[in-house]
């Protein structure tokens, strides 16, 4: 019986070193698996690291990877600079809803319409202009700020001519009609604020770019009196 216990227990698993492979964690590396475990014990901090991530042939960067990088890490000279000029834009967009009300009188008497047909031109503009902050504020995030503010203030221009040089009120109705779709300032600025500021510290941002709406409303009246004459 003594050889029969003495090869039972040669062939009895080792209880230490199954625990040992038992508790190692394992990945799969094209289907099969890996020991991320070191041979002394220790985790391979590289392995671990792509693990984490999440593939072993792409990186999915994260803000805590670049955070240098990216707005955040401008400094306040250059993300004020930038705030101003973006001021400058929002005030236009602003002016240009405003400005249109002191134009009522004339459009009635040009085109033959009543006063309330012809301040729907201002109507038409503030509509398309809620629409057109959705349409562009999703091109901004996968294109980029700069280019959909720059194109949005061109076709903004473009879209006046019609109404400046219109031959009739459905001109001046289809104009700002294009005109308000084409703005992308209400939303795509604050996107910006988002791009360069925490949420923690967006209040005096967020109060400077509202202080642009607000004053674009009051200076388009200022103007308009003068442009009326």
């Amino acid at each position: 019986m003594a050889p029969y216990t003495e090869a039972v227990e040669e062939n009895k698993p080792d209880n230490d070193s199954g625990s040992s492979l038992a508790g190692a964690d394992t990945t799969r590396t094209n289907g099969a698996p890996t020991n991320t475990t070191a041979s002394n014990g220790a985790r391979d901090p590289e392995k671990d690291e792509v693990e984490r991530i999440g593939t072993y042939d792409k990186i999915e960067l994260t803000e805590d990877m670049c955070y240098d990088q990216l707005g955040f890490g401008y400094s306040n000279l250059k993300k004020w600079t930038i705030l101003s000029v973006i001021f400058i834009v929002q005030v236009s967009m602003n002016f240009n809803t405003s400005l249109y009300s002191n134009a009522v009188t004339g459009i009635s008497e040009e085109f033959g319409v009543s006063a309330q047909a012809a301040r729907c031109g201002a109507m038409i503009f503030l509509v398309m202009y809620a629409f057109g902050c959705e349409l562009w504020a999703p091109w901004s995030e996968e294109l980029g700020r700069k280019p959909i503010l720059q194109l949005s203030l061109f076709l903004v221009n473009i879209w006046q001519l019609p109404v400046a040089l219109a031959p009739n009120f459905a001109s001046i109705m289809v104009g700002r009609t294009l005109g308000g779709l084409s703005s992308a300032g209400g939303s795509v600025t604050l996107g910006m604020i988002a791009d360069m500021w925490e949420a923690d510290n967006q209040q005096y941002a967020v109060a400077f770019v509202v202080f642009s709406s607000v004053g674009g409303s009051v200076l388009g009246p200022v103007v308009g009196g003068f442009v009326e004459q």
